[in-house]
């Protein structure tokens, strides 16, 4: 048996972003999605969720992105870069390598980010990161003690083995999935020791913000059987993001993917079932 969860990273980055997220799910077109908690736009992420009678999430753990955090900025001073976290996810890996960053100073920002999504009357099912940061040898512990902590099933997690990513992604794309999938090896060994479940092996990563519908039917074609999630990267632009995240994603055409049933078809042809992180369970 093959189950497939295609699931929005970066819910509650922006208005009209976690708009189109919320719309999706609302349709069945995603069947999970990961709340980025101290986004812009998270509570109307969350309203979308309960709304649409969806009170289970993920939740986008971060430390990156020029965005703001949830905890008082004088509790995390090694995460910031002035009121914010650092930029970009390189800033972060070099102040990772300097012994720059608390690993206490990490586990109190995602503990509240993770607490930020249960106060707002959501179940929280799967870890991931913003940038795949957690998979960092020096952040996985903390996000596997926080998921024993909550009560969380799953953290995302690649094998080294997962099928490889589009062949025309750049070099550095695929090169970076192929480091994230050696760094989650290491991590589901962790997980295991953990006493968590198994996650879903991890499709996407090196088309991340292009995922088109040729892509998918691709990477579908000839799956192992196993639980599997789709790192998707679903969204629309609006000015907010427009200014704030020039990283190339095109969020319109992989929602456009979604609407359009080519995903749907692919899998139905392959009689592969959807599921929640919920419903791996």
């Amino acid at each position: 048996m093959t189950r497939v969860v295609l699931n929005a990273d970066d819910f509650g980055l922006a208005p009209a972003h976690t708009r189109r997220v919320a719309a999706l799910r609302a349709k069945g077109l995603l069947t999970d999605v990961s709340l980025l908690t101290n986004g812009t736009s998270f509570d109307e992420a969350a309203l979308g969720l309960r709304g649409a009678g969806h009170f289970e999430t993920g939740v986008h753990l971060c430390i990156t992105g020029g965005e703001r955090p949830v905890s008082a900025p004088r509790d995390i001073p090694s995460l910031l870069s002035g009121p914010s976290f650092r930029a970009h996810w390189p800033a972060v890996l070099l102040a990772l390598t300097a012994g720059r960053i608390r690993r206490a100073e990490v586990e109190r920002e995602w503990e509240a980010q993770i607490a930020r999504a249960e106060g707002a009357g959501l179940r929280v099912t799967h870890l991931d990161s913003h940038q795949n940061l957690h998979l960092h040898p020096f952040l996985f512990p903390v996000a596997v003690a926080l998921a024993r902590r909550f009560r969380v099933p799953f953290v995302r997690a690649p094998r080294g083995d997962d099928p490889p990513g589009r062949p025309d992604a750049p070099p550095l794309s695929r090169l970076r999935a192929r480091l994230l999938a050696l760094l989650g090896g290491r991590g589901r060994r962790l997980l295991d020791a953990a006493g968590l479940p198994e996650p879903p092996r991890v499709l996407g990563l090196a088309e991340a913000g292009h995922m088109t519908a040729a892509r998918f039917q691709s990477a579908v074609a000839e799956l192992p059987e196993g639980d599997y999630e789709f790192a998707l990267h679903a969204g629309d632009e609006d000015d907010v993001t427009r200014a704030r995240y020039n990283w190339g994603y095109e969020w319109r055409e992989e929602s456009e993917t979604l609407e359009s049933g080519a995903v749907a078809a692919a899998l139905a042809a392959r009689g592969i079932a959807t599921a929640s992180f919920g419903a791996l369970t």
